[in-house]
């Protein structure tokens, strides 16, 4: 074998060992970038669920504070028409 041919038999294996190395990286490169989205996907539900979660307290909160608002006023104002009903009532002893 010539030297000629063996230099060319080397570049080829060169060339074939480049364009591997080159595909490898390409599918390494395309794994990360499907893991950082399904991660990045992941992370944003994980935010939203909790997001609601909170949102969802928040309003319970909101809600049951509103109830015993409601209550208190209510017994005022009860408190309120229970003077007036005993007015003009007349109380033997």
């Amino acid at each position: 074998m010539s030297a000629y041919q063996q230099m060319q038999q080397w570049k080829a294996k060169q060339k074939a060992h480049s364009q591997k190395f080159l595909n490898q990286q390409a599918v390494a490169s395309n794994v990360f970038a499907v893991g950082v989205s399904e991660t990045q996907t992941a992370t944003e539900m994980l935010f939203n669920n909790v997001a609601q979660r909170v949102k969802n307290e928040a309003k319970a909160k909101i809600a049951q504070q509103n109830g015993a608002i409601d209550q208190a006023i209510e017994s005022l104002d009860s408190a309120k028409t229970g003077d007036k009903k005993t007015e003009g009532v007349d109380i033997k002893v």
